[in-house]
């Protein structure tokens, strides 16, 4: 049988673990002999993963005028809004296509995309609203990849900001429905760990369908050293610019080897991710040695027009300043529109207890979790759904220090020291611990004073662990036998498609009155 053509539909190919899951799904299933594109409602060349832009993979943009949000609010509704516009633009590419010739501008009008055909199967993951719209309108089959249910983030996210109350309970409750309805459509489900196939199955008791487990994966031969070599002349002699070569210099400055020891946390720049932890760790660990030498690095994703990305990275220099831990910011990348800033100066560099690295390309993140002054990754968000940095750790031989709740509880290894500090779990890769600077500091200072042998043991066990559990060769090859799976089934039926439109119908009714019944309440007694 024909390998099946793959879409995949992601809402925005930004920098994050979510996205880099769906372009190394989409690389190993191209791997395979799967032919492979990617639809997204926004793509920037400047903010995305190597291979979306440098020809390797085919994505295809739907350019719409539906903001991210209103006003810095009502973000899912528009997201959601943003995906009905992709697949109405997927939809008239590929059957007005005859316009394109004949009348264009009236075709141009419609969508941004330019004629294609269908791909056989979709894999669609974070928005499932989707999936009875692709069923029902181009006959595929579709697979849904669920990092983790919407309502219970949302939940989370509520109640740390203290705002559980009445008025967000209606105006999440349709959402909740129409996220639990759309996803049902979905022709076979999959989770990112066992964690989170534990909370879909909690969340949406209506669904019986129970989700496989597909650990999200890492290539590691892209971590060999020879290979992060060859990627950063690569990449140095393509960024050649002025004020680039100025900030280019100043990385090779925090890459160049240190007798600093050097703890790194990769997270994109978001309340939720606690990398505040991470800063308090580096803080209490100069404190117990007695020592200025320690110091920490912040990388990951960073995006301007994401208000919580600002408060972020702001919120974080704050909190550094305060506690006198000297820091600087290197922009990898220049914001544009603005005035290119000078960066830090070498002195500063290596005076800094805190180095901020935002959008840090994933060349140069390799070259960081490379380096030889790495003593550990600090992984700070608790109950995270899987979590591929550690991975990613992993591969380079670095051990992870994490919080002991949600994914990785499947992937890192605890030491389980003793009473000595001597790990006693053979397998180790690092320690899963409660969310306290003071223990992670007492891990850090452990890792410090362990022995070369043990460090080496650590190393290789990760290494290990990645290549026989976690690999991007191994979620490619059960990818590839879900969508073979989903082609099997063969397109969806006149019947399936009627069923679709007459439940979406009733659905759509009941949401209606779900939004409706709560505001005529409260215009009529308040």
């Amino acid at each position: 049988m024909e390998k099946p053509s793959v879409g995949f539909v992601h809402p925005d190919l930004g920098i994050g673990g979510a996205e880099r899951l769906v372009v190394d799904a989409a690389l190993s299933l191209q791997e395979l002999g799967n032919k492979v594109c990617i639809f997204t409602s926004h793509f920037d060349a400047n903010h995305a993963f190597e291979p979306t832009y440098d020809g390797t993979l085919q994505v295809i943009q739907a350019k719409t005028g539906i903001p991210r949000s209103f006003g810095s609010i009502f973000h899912l509704p528009m997201a959601i809004m943003q995906q009905l516009s992709l697949v109405w633009q997927v939809c008239f590419a590929v059957y007005g296509s005859g316009l394109a010739i004949r009348m264009p501008k009236l075709y141009n009008l419609m969508t941004s995309i330019r004629p294609m055909k269908l791909p056989d199967v979709f894999v669609i993951d974070q928005l499932p609203t989707a999936i009875p719209l692709l069923k029902l309108l181009c006959a595929r089959r579709v697979l849904y990849y669920c990092h983790f249910p919407d309502k219970e983030i949302s939940t989370s996210l509520a109640a740390q900001r203290g705002a559980l109350g009445p008025i967000r309970m209606l105006y999440r409750l349709p959402f909740n429905l129409l996220e639990e309805i759309t996803t049902a459509f979905a022709d076979i489900l999959v989770a990112n760990s066992h964690f989170t196939s534990d909370k879909f199955q909690r969340a949406f008791p209506r669904i019986k369908s129970v989700p496989r487990v597909i650990y999200p994966g890492v290539d590691e031969k892209t971590y060999h050293s020879s290979c992060v070599s060859r990627a950063l002349v690569a990449y140095e002699t393509e960024h050649t610019g002025g004020i680039q070569r100025q900030m280019h210099n100043a990385l090779s400055t925090v890459l160049s080897v240190s007798d600093r020891p050097t703890l790194v946390s990769v997270n994109r720049f978001e309340a939720k991710k606690n990398i505040a932890l991470a800063i308090d760790t580096v803080a209490q660990l100069r404190r117990d040695l007695d020592s200025t030498l320690p110091r920490l690095i912040c990388a990951g994703g960073y995006d301007r027009r994401v208000n919580d990305n600002i408060k972020t990275l702001a919120a974080l220099q704050a909190q550094a300043t305060r506690l006198g831990l000297p820091h600087v910011t290197i922009w990898c990348k220049p914001p544009m529109y603005e005035p290119p800033t000078s960066p830090p100066s070498t002195g500063a560099i290596h005076r800094a207890a805190v180095i901020f690295l935002p959008s840090l390309p994933g060349t140069l993140l390799n070259a960081v979790l490379l380096n030889r002054s790495i003593a550990a990754l600090l992984y700070t968000p608790s109950n995270e759904h899987f979590g591929i940095v550690p991975l990613e750790a992993m591969a380079c031989g670095v051990p992870v220090i994490a919080t002991n709740t949600g994914g990785p509880l499947e992937t890192v290894a605890d030491a389980n020291v003793d009473s000595e500090g001597i790990p006693q779990n053979k397998e180790v890769t690092g320690f899963l611990l409660p969310a306290n600077a003071k223990a992670w500091a007492q891990a850090c200072a452990l890792l410090l004073t362990w022995d070369q042998p043990i460090l080496e043991r650590i190393a290789a066990n990760a290494k290990q662990r990645v290549a026989e559990l976690f690999s991007v060769r191994a979620m490619g090859e059960s990818l590839d036998v879900e969508t073979t799976r989903l082609k099997k089934m063969g397109m969806v039926t006149i019947a399936e498609r009627a069923r679709i439109a007459l439940l979406m119908i009733v659905s759509l009714f009941l949401l209606g009155l779900f939004v409706c019944i709560p505001i005529f309440l409260l215009i009529r007694y308040l």
